[in-house]
């Protein structure tokens, strides 16, 4: 229920400010690596290689351009509770559901338009035709997202069989 809570406030707060604050990702990772060595939580290793592996992987991910630092530390904080396979598969479902929650959130900020100028131009740019300004980026809370991949990784566990 922790872990729940700490994800409704952060797709609320990114809802909200478009941020996901260090306050809640940092007390979210602290108290996941608490969890962890109480009686029947996921123990020390489990927590650390989740939080570990989500700060390798969503660092570069940050890097990339692919989602923003909060999102990342976001995840740090759900590797300490969930563990390495979990956070993974989060991870996964995170990015299969980007499809239908993007058409959600673009059609709710009535971003298509914008949304088609990056993409005609990333496209022009790529094809070596000589483009103007970089249109103004379109940016999506991925709070939401991320809040809704871990339950769903939690109650699927298909990485699961592969451990």
């Amino acid at each position: 229920m922790v872990l729940y809570g700490g994800l409704a406030i952060a797709a609320l707060t990114d809802i909200v400010t478009w941020k996901i604050y260090n306050w809640l990702t940092f007390s979210m990772l602290a108290v996941g690596l608490l969890m962890a060595v109480s009686p029947g939580g996921i123990g020390i290793g489990s927590a650390l290689a989740g939080a570990g592996a989500a700060f390798v992987l969503h660092w570069t991910l940050w890097k990339g351009g692919l989602e923003g630092a909060g999102d990342a530390k976001l995840m740090m904080a759900v590797g300490a509770f969930v563990g390495l396979s979990t956070m993974l598969e989060a991870t996964v479902w995170r990015y299969l559901l980007l499809l239908p929650y993007a058409v959600v959130v673009l059609t709710v900020l009535r971003r298509w338009t914008h949304f088609r100028a990056a993409l005609r131009w990333s496209l022009d740019k790529a094809r070596g035709v000589p483009v103007g300004e970089r249109p103004e980026p379109t940016f999506m809370p991925f709070g939401p997202l991320i809040a809704i991949a871990v339950p769903v990784a939690l109650n699927t566990g298909w990485l699961e069989f592969f451990g």
